[in-house]
């Protein structure tokens, strides 16, 4: 059997960074498992204690990696969905470039400053002066900060959601054991205070807008475990508004226990029994995923059938009455299979992005044929009907290559 060129490429781009990031003393942990698109975890080092502080690394190497530069770095070009999951992994990200002719590694941080985004997708400039050495280990260690895991508490997930009149984050906090609920009002300040300076934004626009002034209103949910993040199971809710907002841009008022003068916390009463209830319809990670493949594969063999028909309309193989009656044959055996999804159960915590993938491909599967029902044929006229139809199919192909994107990570 032949030996996998580029297999052997990115083992030795892996092994190159450990070399170079254990000469500096910190700790490497290869992750050739658990994380799809993340080769490495670098656990940060000072005065010769381990800090707890960790990175995530995207290690690429081979001559093909460097062929594109500019006059400040090389250019690096990825996909949408992987800054998708780079930017909203709990850890800091950085894509790591391993010459291993010279065997110097590159680096840089994958963040909304340092990504550029392009018509087809985006680009990172990795620059030449950042290389994996004594001279950038200050910079790596400023960089290595993305979340709070100190004081008991994770900031798991932290959103930009300002406006015009307001600058607002959300956070989702997971704690690390139960708290009293006097602890927890503690956590809630001291989170909400560090909030209110952050200079996290979700692109230039607001940036330049928010950028050097104090945060308005913050959100935090708590949660005690991942099951409850992805059930949306809070234990409890904060809201803060600043009283210097101006009573235009105030939003909703949030019913609960006002802790102080500006932060209100509601407290989730149902918390328990809601638990319960979610843990009695999961199901395991193989009976899920066995219901959904099969699900999938019989919605992939019908969706085909509906292209190959649209196709052939638009290119008039196929005159209107004909593409009406074998589109209105298909809509049954695809809304059996969409009404089968809710009747999976609820996917383990390790299958919930990759669930919501999967809602979203029979979603629009289900859309495409919608059109084809008797109340669609009442409702939509033709320019509509194919509009429809022609979006929907778009809409399908894309979340079916997401669905693939999180398949592949939880193998």
């Amino acid at each position: 059997m032949k030996a996998d060129s580029n297999s052997r490429t990115g083992r030795i781009g892996v092994a190159g960074t450990n070399l170079l990031f254990e000469k500096l003393g910190w700790i490497f942990r290869e992750q050739p498992i658990e994380d799809y698109g993340i080769d490495a975890h670098v656990e940060v080092v000072e005065s010769n204690t381990a800090t707890g502080k960790l990175i995530a690394l995207q290690i690429k190497s081979g001559k093909s990696w460097f062929k594109e530069k500019t006059t400040e770095g090389f250019v690096f070009r990825g996909k949408t969905e992987h800054l998708e999951y780079w930017q909203e992994h709990s850890l800091p990200v950085m894509v790591v470039l391993y010459d291993d002719e010279e065997e110097i590694a590159y680096w840089q941080a994958v963040n909304s400053s340092n990504v550029q985004k392009t018509n087809k997708a985006w680009k990172l400039i990795i620059p030449f002066e950042q290389q994996i050495n004594i001279l950038s280990l200050k910079k790596i260690q400023e960089f290595s900060r993305k979340l709070t895991a100190t004081n008991g508490y994770t900031i798991l997930s932290f959103r930009d959601l300002s406006h015009g009149g307001a600058k607002r984050y959300s956070a989702n906090i997971l704690l690390s054991k139960e708290y009293a609920k006097p602890d927890m009002i503690e956590i809630v300040r001291k989170i909400t205070a560090e909030l209110k300076s952050s200079e996290y934004y979700r692109n230039n626009e607001v940036k330049l807008h928010w950028k050097g002034k104090e945060a308005q209103v913050i959100w935090l949910f708590l949660y005690l475990s991942l099951d409850d993040v992805s059930s949306a199971n809070w234990i409890c809710r904060t809201e803060w508004i600043s009283k210097k907002l101006s009573p235009k841009f105030l939003p909703t008022k949030l019913d609960g226990e006002q802790i102080d003068d500006e932060i209100v916390i509601d407290w989730n009463k149902s918390y328990g029994e809601l638990a319960t209830i979610f843990d009695s319809f999961k199901v395991t990670k193989e009976a899920y995923l066995d219901s959904m493949n099969c699900i999938l594969s019989n919605t992939k063999l019908i969706v085909d059938k509906t292209i190959e028909f649209t196709d052939m309309f638009n290119r008039k193989q196929l005159i209107e009455a004909n593409y009406l009656d074998r589109m209105s044959q298909l809509y049954p055996e695809i809304e059996k299979l969409y009404l089968q999804v809710d009747r999976i159960g609820s996917a383990p915590t390790e299958c919930s992005d990759l669930s919501q993938r999967f809602q979203g491909v029979m979603a629009f599967a289900h859309n495409i044929v919608l059109p084809f029902s008797e109340k669609g044929l009442e409702t939509w006229e033709r320019s509509n009907r194919n509009y429809l139809v022609g979006q929907a199919i778009k809409n399908y192909q894309k979340e079916l290559l997401r669905l693939e994107f999180e398949l592949e990570k939880i193998h």
